[in-house]
């Protein structure tokens, strides 16, 4: 299933990056140093009304699962952060599975081996609005270096992307596996995860008030909405099917916390 398929991956990522948490960076001295994604000293994207997540409504946990499914981000979010003791340089990575953007002058990367999984690079940039983040990955068989996360933010944090690259199942290393995006309206952050499978593509929108947690959620399969919840800020909501046209509403329904 497409679901198990997502979380598959976010547990291949905690083991991937497991080494990259134990100590602290190099201490901050440029920009590029202090540069971080928004989203990345938070130990979740965004999190439910309490009485929601303890609520045994199905809708209810249904919802919070969509919340919880947005919030396996931070397995990649958590690993921007390089090991201490890491090779600190400003010489670009261009990776076999992605190339440096032109635009791009300065760069700050850092690079680090692992004897289980084999080299790994950190690669910070900056363009006029934003800053862009990258993890490259070289297997410890050898090899050229691959791109195995892309991000970028603004530098007013009001928008950003992150992609995550197929290195893992055997399919060919350009293929991306999720897409993240996110961007601020006042309180609101709208978060969008997809996954692009030509055969088979979903996304999940969700957008929630940063302060009094009250939200929704839409899912799409293939460009067309399959069904949305929507819930206040005591965690009380409601939800909607549709028929295949993305539009009738074949079944409706609330539930209260």
């Amino acid at each position: 299933m497409k679901m198990t398929r997502i979380l598959l991956l976010l547990v291949l990522s905690v083991a991937i990056f497991s080494c990259s948490k134990d100590d602290d960076p190099t201490p901050a001295s440029s920009s590029l140093e202090t540069a971080t994604l928004s989203l990345s000293s938070e130990s979740k994207v965004i999190s439910p009304p309490s009485a929601m997540a303890a609520s045994n409504d199905t809708y209810a946990q249904m919802a919070t699962g969509y919340v919880s499914v947005v919030n396996g981000m931070t397995n990649y979010l958590a690993y921007f952060t390089p090991p201490s003791g890491a090779v600190k340089s400003s010489t670009a990575i261009t990776a076999a599975n992605g190339r440096v953007a032109s635009t791009q002058k300065t760069y700050l990367v850092y690079t680090w081996t692992d004897p289980t999984y084999g080299s790994f690079a950190y690669q910070v940039s900056e363009e006029t609005d934003k800053y862009i983040f990258e993890i490259f990955l070289k297997q410890k068989t050898g090899g050229s270096w691959l791109r195995y996360v892309y991000a970028e933010e603004s530098k007013d944090r009001s928008a950003g992307l992150m992609k995550i690259y197929d290195l893992f199942t055997g399919a060919p290393t350009t293929t991306i596996l999720l897409n993240y995006s996110w961007k601020r309206t006042g309180d609101v952050l709208e978060f969008t995860m997809e996954d692009p499978d030509p055969d088979f593509s979903v996304k999940i929108i969700i957008s929630i008030n940063e302060k009094t947690r009250a939200g929704s959620v839409v899912y799409i399969i293939d460009s067309v909405k399959w069904y949305e919840m929507k819930w206040d800020a005591k965690g009380s909501g409601s939800w909607t099917w549709y028929e295949d046209d993305g539009i009738t509403v074949s079944d409706s329904g609330t539930w209260t916390v």
